[in-house]
């Protein structure tokens, strides 16, 4: 056996009792670390000159940007002579400003310098556990969603071409429909690849062809459930604004594509969905109080479902009749008014 010297044993003890040192991350977009600098020392001095511990080629970062030191309270952060100053969380540091970082150990502390984000992880993070390899994953995990979505939507599609096409043109509408269906997926797939192509230098094509799947099958739903409801349980109300759960998915639908493209800001992709669903549905509601007089979608039920579906009781003559006096109050009340884009002349037609 290699005899064990007294310097080897003082090495490695000392080795043991060193302190684990804090490191500075540089991110990417998509959240991938592009440098990694271990913190030997404070203060940490971050900019765009070669003189700091430091030295980051984003033009928006100036020669001595920032310093982070260990006070006493812990560390300090200091915008140093910039122009663009520091972010951190919600709060721009301009030049000449400080403030006391987060002590907590567990949770990583993320700045933005220019157009660079900074990530400090301190030695008591607290790291989530590991993630497998998608190679590792089941098939059946890896693509039983998606191909599940994707039978469930040529199925609905099928079903409803069958509906709406006779019997002797069925064959030719069916082929028309999947040909139709199949170059919209992929227009709409392709974009967005291209477009998580060009912000992280990844298509995520199968992630985009999920998101379109499940959407699409979440969205035939939609389109069908309130006009049931409405058909079988004598709910108005849910055939005229059954677009909203319409708008609804297009949202989620949006959310998680913009996730592929820019997943490390996942709470302004939710703001932005939140505003697409807010602004759509906004804009039907006005156009349909502009177009019909009222913010209901549709006046009457366009098609029926089998009677074995009504579960509504039916209304007793008597009654419909009584009802019908209050409604032709209304249609005397409406025929007074005048008509849209009336010039108020009176009715004359260009009589002097």
């Amino acid at each position: 056996m290699d005899e064990v010297t007294p310097e080897a044993v003082a090495g490695a003890q000392a080795a043991v009792a060193a302190p684990i040192a804090p490191v500075l991350e540089v991110v990417d977009r998509d959240g991938q670390v592009r440098q990694s600098h271990r913190i030997t020392a404070w203060p940490l001095r971050i900019g765009r000159a070669l003189d700091n511990d430091v030295s980051l080629s984003d033009p928006h970062v100036a020669p001595h940007h920032l310093q982070i030191d260990m006070a006493e309270s812990g560390l300090q952060l200091r915008a140093l002579d910039t122009w663009n100053g520091v972010q951190i969380g919600g709060k721009r540091l301009r030049g000449g400003e400080q403030q006391a970082l987060d002590d907590d150990d567990a949770q990583p502390i993320e700045l933005i310098a220019g157009r660079t984000r900074l990530r400090l992880r301190r030695p008591g993070e607290r790291l989530a556990p590991e993630l497998p390899l998608a190679a590792a994953a089941t098939r059946t995990r890896r693509f039983g969603p998606t191909l599940l979505a994707g039978i469930s939507v040529i199925a609905a599609l099928s079903f409803n071409t069958w509906l709406d096409s006779d019997p002797d043109t069925f064959v030719r509408s069916l082929g028309a429909m999947a040909l139709t269906a199949s170059v919209s997926a992929a227009i709409w797939c392709g974009l967005w690849a291209l477009l998580s192509k060009t912000f992280t230098r990844q298509t995520h094509i199968g992630w985009h062809i999920k998101v379109f799947l499940i959407a699409s099958f979440a969205w035939l739903v939609a389109d069908a459930v309130p006009d049931l409801l409405s058909f079988s349980l004598s709910w108005p109300g849910a055939g005229d604004f059954g677009f909203i759960a319409g708008y609804a998915v297009g949202a989620a639908a949006l959310y998680f594509h913009l996730l592929a493209v820019e997943p490390a800001k996942p709470r302004l992709l939710r703001g932005v969905a939140v505003l697409a669903f807010l602004t759509g549905v906004s804009l039907s509601l006005w156009f349909n109080q502009q177009r019909t007089d009222r913010v209901g979608a549709e006046l009457y039920m366009s098609h029926l479902f089998p009677p074995a579906l009504r579960l509504a009781k039916p209304v007793p003559v008597d009654r419909f009749v009584d009802e019908l006096a209050g409604l032709q109050v209304r249609l005397d009340r409406k025929a007074k008014e005048a008509p849209v884009g009336d010039s108020g002349n009176g009715g004359s037609d260009g009589e002097e």
